[in-house]
């Protein structure tokens, strides 16, 4: 049975993506109301990459169970997104390369860094989640012969882990420490492993609960904990520029991206049934949201790089309005890039 509200939701998800790591260019040259009115709006959008998570282990579960081969399983999984990752890595360590010498900067890569950016995911920040996922992969036939009743009290340690590692990042910020960086914090395992697992329990049991509609009190754990995230997320201290670290690897927001799950996907599902538009431009970018991953960060700096033809001083400051534009243009191409894709297998290989 096709669950068409995942294309939805990960429509939803890369869209997210893509807006934020566009309107996020020079934050911190914007006043401080706009950074917080920013950072308040965008927490409500941080549940995209738990989202991508919880489906993954969903569908993962179901394509394990379908294979009933682990060597099948790995083969088909690993290679679908390590070789475009490969690929695309190189992609952007050549840009990086590139761009150097232009602006008279150059890389000095060695062949030890070279190989760190594959093994960790450096040659673009985002994908760490590609690391994550691919190690999420290797574990999925250990966890799918778990019992239902161990996979349940797994599912409660894995949330203290992943709350563990998000207050161990997060709360020293507070005291102007960093004990864990928050590159190590997005690629720890721990972080994400409970919203993997989740789908895959949700998938053995058949569960597809977010359809109903969401009770009262999931409604108002909702709303208190994206309170609680933007106080988070605006009292904490900046001690370093990388802004979404402080969006999506905090304490309060991690327990928001549980009730989140239900009410997006809940949302998901209801305008795949009734707003019919939407839907239809959701479901195509869900459908090549891996493909749109790898390749967003290329496109939004294509953008970028036109728009210094027009004004060299744009990296020097910051406009808000600019941002929203080019995010805007850059989700329009994603998308007519996901229509191309979509008539073109050969294409959308290349692409992941």
């Amino acid at each position: 049975m096709r669950i068409d509200e995942f294309d939805v939701a990960k429509g939803f998800a890369i869209s997210v993506v893509v807006f934020v790591h566009a309107t996020f260019l020079n934050l911190d040259k914007l006043s401080v109301l706009a950074q917080r009115l920013l950072l308040v709006s965008s927490t409500f959008l941080a549940p995209a990459i738990a989202i991508f998570f919880f489906v993954s282990g969903f569908l993962g579960y179901r394509s394990y169970v379908k294979r009933k081969s682990f060597k099948m399983f790995e083969s088909q999984k690993l290679k679908s997104i390590l070789i475009p990752y490969v690929i695309w890595s190189t992609i952007y360590l050549l840009l990086q390369i590139e761009v150097g010498y232009i602006i008279k900067q150059p890389y000095h890569f060695t062949f030890l860094s070279f190989f760190q950016k594959y093994l960790l995911g450096e040659a673009f920040l985002p994908f760490y989640y590609i690391i994550v996922l691919a190690i999420f992969y290797l574990l999925t036939p250990i966890i799918s012969k778990i019992d239902l009743i161990v996979m349940k009290k797994l599912l409660i340690v894995l949330f203290i882990s992943g709350l563990a590692v998000m207050s161990f990042y997060f709360v020293p910020l507070y005291f102007g420490k960093e004990y864990v960086s928050s590159l190590m914090t997005y690629r720890d395992p721990l972080a994400w492993m409970f919203f993997y697992v989740w789908g895959m329990y949700l998938a053995r049991n058949g569960n597809i609960s977010w359809r109903k509609r969401p009770s009262i009190k999931v409604l108002i754990l909702f709303f208190a904990f994206y309170a609680l995230s933007c106080v988070e997320i605006i009292s904490v201290p900046k001690i370093v520029q990388d802004w979404e670290s402080y969006l999506i690897l905090g304490p309060a927001v991690y327990v928001f991206y549980v009730f989140a799950m239900e009410i997006y996907l809940w949302l998901s599902y209801h305008s795949f049934r009734k707003l019919k538009i939407l839907a239809r431009v959701l479901s195509a970018l869900g459908k090549n949201s891996f493909g749109i991953y790898l390749s967003h960060g290329l496109i939004l700096y294509s953008i970028l790089g036109i728009a210094l033809m027009f004004d060299r001083n744009l990296l020097n400051e910051s406009n808000f309005t600019l941002n929203v534009i080019g995010g805007i243009i850059g989700l329009g191409i994603c998308y007519e890039l996901s229509q191309v894709m979509n008539k073109s297998t050969l294409l959308r290989r290349m692409l992941g």
